[in-house]
């Protein structure tokens, strides 16, 4: 069946130049509803570009691919290359490892303990340095190269550990114990807790409902030993106070923050239209050492 390719978003500030994309670093977010991708112009610190590309229907792994080349021949300039690529492949097929126990011969033994084995997938791993663990996850093959067809110098990574050392990097001097945080997507979240400055927690929930949503995370506050009267949930992804959704988990849970931006970046003034804490990752995989 065809896709309806149309962006969601769509925010180019007047300083974008197709022509010097050379100057510029891209990140891209993927998974199966869509993609979004942000432009940094290292020059001036500032972010001067976002897009957000929502399918009209669930895709594929296996269409991945198709989909992309639509977005290209919307957007040649895409295909051009830049000081530096991030390309973060967002599913629920990874499995950490603390680095001690790593071993890079045993990798598939280890996510197929937890996964099943998925078919045109290669096994990729991610060295996550801050929190002294290892990534593992399955990588659509085609996808990946194709990515790298087209911009030889790309990192691609999994999108939990672009957040988890964007977490870590943001709140080194800032995470006590009774904050978890929560990233949401169209039909699953991510949680990470860190626990005495060290990751101690991080899982992915695939959810239907919202009902579904709100006991999958109080089921986890539950297991974290975690009060959901005094914990402060740090919010972030698809998600807003208007949604029914928050209101359901603003019963249970009284502290909800959402994440604030990076200071450490400015912003075109056109991204003001924007609540970043929606693309939170995809702002801070810039400082990650993966």
């Amino acid at each position: 069946m065809p896709y309806s390719i149309k962006p969601h978003i769509s925010y180019l500030d007047r300083s974008f130049k197709t022509s010097h994309t050379r100057s510029y670093i891209m990140a891209m977010q993927i998974n199966l509803h869509g993609f979004a991708f942000s432009i940094y112009n290292p020059d001036k610190n500032k972010f001067v570009g976002l897009q957000h590309y929502v399918l009209d229907k669930r895709s594929t792994p296996a269409d991945l691919t198709t989909v992309f080349e639509l977005i290209l021949n919307e957007l040649p300039w895409l295909a051009f290359p830049y000081k530096a690529f991030y390309c973060l492949i967002q599913n629920s097929f990874n499995t950490l490892v603390p680095l001690p126990l790593f071993n890079e011969e045993n990798k598939e033994l280890y996510l197929n303990f937890n996964h099943p084995f998925q078919e045109n997938h290669r096994i990729a791993c991610d060295k996550l340095k801050n929190t002294g663990s290892a990534n593992i996850y399955y990588l659509p093959g085609r996808f990946s190269e194709k990515v790298k067809e087209l911009w030889p110098n790309a990192k691609i990574v999994h999108y939990t550990s672009a957040l988890i050392e964007s977490l870590t990097v943001n709140f080194k001097n800032n995470l006590d114990e009774k904050g978890l945080f929560l990233d949401v997507h169209d039909e699953s979240f991510d949680l990470v807790y860190f626990k005495e400055n060290r990751l101690f927690y991080a899982n992915s929930f695939s959810f239907r409902t919202k009902e579904d949503f709100a006991y999958f995370l109080l089921s986890a506050m539950e297991q974290l030993s975690l009060n959901p009267e005094e914990v402060r949930l740090i919010v972030m992804g698809n998600i807003d106070k208007e949604e029914e959704s928050y209101h359901l988990i603003y019963q249970y849970v009284r502290r909800i923050e959402f994440v604030e931006e990076n200071k450490n970046f400015l912003y075109a003034y056109l991204l003001d239209n924007v609540r970043r804490h929606k693309y939170y990752t995809l702002f801070n995989v810039l400082q990650c050492e993966l």
